[in-house]
């Protein structure tokens, strides 16, 4: 067994997060900072070309079957199965008829798209359009578009014969300058489910401003973090979608910047009202 398992399994949980994160192991938080700006201009960015060299390498893992799925450009040999996502996914299925059709905001080089696939059933016209950077948009048609899997640079770019039934949005919108600007786009979508996963959210009545520092064993890098009010963002989406659920994400952890909120990561499920 390896050293980090032994430890995850023997020590309490907050002492394990603790050394975690002393260790590099684990993200980090740093801030508050006045604004995105101030707050992008001490952060790298994810442009950054490291992190998409080590995404297409993860990626190039599990397509060879090295490994079973790749998240946050960190491929893992055991298999784990999304549940959360799934349950999402399956719920919609029965709900709509017709092909699943999902368009996946920020999906990398389509890492939920492989890490879903193996456990959903046979999906007669299964559409799976991301949604990314032009560099990652590019580097996916080049060597990972399938015929269940495509990318574009944004949803109003997708073939006006495309019909997306379901909008996934995991780990992306607190890292957009003006992520309330997307909701125009999704209101214009046919999607009737919209899943935002592993959100940063705060009990707060403003959004608050940070930087998230990438673990040291992944990558040197960071990137401005906003930290939405829960109150607020349900206020915007209110005229398109009703929320039909939530969950925490226990992996992601909660955190407390110093001198700003106590946040976690979160999940929201919507179902379309107009």
């Amino acid at each position: 067994m390896r050293p980090g398992r032994w430890a995850q399994q023997v020590l309490p949980p907050p002492l394990y997060e603790w050394l975690q994160r002393v260790s590099g192991r684990s993200m980090r938080f740093s801030g508050p900072y006045r604004d995105w700006p101030e707050a992008l201009r001490q952060a790298g960015g994810y442009d950054d070309e490291a992190i998409l060299r080590r995404v297409r390498a993860a990626t190039l893992e599990v397509i060879a079957g090295r490994a079973a799925y790749e998240r946050d450009s960190v491929a893992f040999i055991q298999p784990a199965m999304p549940m959360t996502v799934l349950a999402v996914l399956l719920r919609h299925v029965l709900q709509n008829p017709g092909p699943l059709r999902v368009i996946d905001l920020g999906g990398s080089l389509g890492s939920l798209y492989r890490h879903c696939r193996p456990y959903l059933p046979p999906l007669q016209g299964l559409r799976w359009h991301v949604v990314e950077q032009a560099a990652f948009v590019a580097a996916g048609r080049a060597e990972f578009t399938t015929d269940e899997l495509d990318f574009h640079g944004s949803i109003d770019a997708l073939p006006a014969d495309s019909t997306p039934s379901f909008l996934l949005v995991s780990g992306v919108l607190q890292y957009l300058e003006r992520p309330m600007e997307q909701f125009e786009a999704w209101a214009r979508s046919s999607a009737a489910t919209l899943f935002i996963d592993r959100l940063t959210l705060s009990t707060l009545d403003v959004d608050t401003f940070c930087v998230q520092h990438a673990p040291k064993f992944i990558v040197q890098s960071s990137y401005a973090c906003r930290v939405l009010s829960r109150r607020r963002l349900l206020e915007a989406l209110a005229p398109h979608w009703r929320l039909a659920g939530e969950h925490d994400c226990p992996r992601d952890g909660r955190w407390t910047v110093k001198g700003g909120p106590e946040f976690g990561f979160q999940g929201l499920l919507f179902d379309r009202t107009r």
